[in-house]
Order: structure tokens, then sequence, then C-alpha cells
């Protein structure tokens, strides 16, 4: 039987900020098996606010693909001209190896 990869996804807007603001929550699988719900979600969340902090938590597995989609999601926020930050709580190994795979500087992405 195939495990279920499960993936929790939340868009709050932010609390006695400026309209507009958002915080997008994140957690679980980032994987391939859940790109598409992630691409569907972050694309939301970018048409919905202009300031957008992206929290991503309680990660246990993440691949290249979840981590296309949230450096896709930079850029176009940083096209559109909308300001963006990222707030990664990974556990170790998972910081270590994007780090050693030429990620490093993506886990303090601002804009």
């Amino acid at each position: 039987m195939a495990k279920i990869q499960k993936i929790t996804l939340k868009s709050q807007a932010g609390k006695g900020k400026k309209s507009g603001e958002g915080i997008i929550t994140i957690q679980g699988e980032l994987t391939i098996n859940n790109a598409q719900q992630l691409n569907k979600f972050l694309q939301e969340g970018l048409s919905k606010y202009s300031q957008i902090e992206v929290k991503i938590s309680s990660v246990v597995n993440i691949d290249l693909a979840a981590i296309q989609l949230l450096q896709r999601l930079w850029w176009d926020a940083k096209q559109e001209q909308k300001s963006i930050n990222f707030d990664f709580r990974l556990p170790e190994d998972f910081r270590i190896l994007l780090e050693r795979s030429g990620f490093e500087s993506f886990l303090t992405l601002k804009n």
C-alpha cells in the first residue's frame, strides 16, 4: 500500500498589519507528489497578497520540485514588485542538504 503524502497549507491575512499583507504557512511533505497542490496554493497567495511572509516548518520531507516552486514564487513576486520573505524552520539534515546542493542563499531569500 502506498504511503499517503500529507502537506498542510494555510493562508491568512497578517494580523494587525496593513491591508495586503499575508502569511503563507507550509508544513509536511514538500515533494513532487504534492507539487500541483503546492503550486496552486502559492499562486493563489501571490495573487491575493502584496506583502507575503512564507513560513515553512514541520517539514518531514523536501525535494527539488518544492524548492523550485518556492523559488518561482520568489521570482514571480519580484517581477510583480511584491514584498516576500521566507522563514525556513527546517531540520538540520534538510538544511545541510539544501546548502550542499547549492541552495544556501535560498534559505535566506528576502525581497
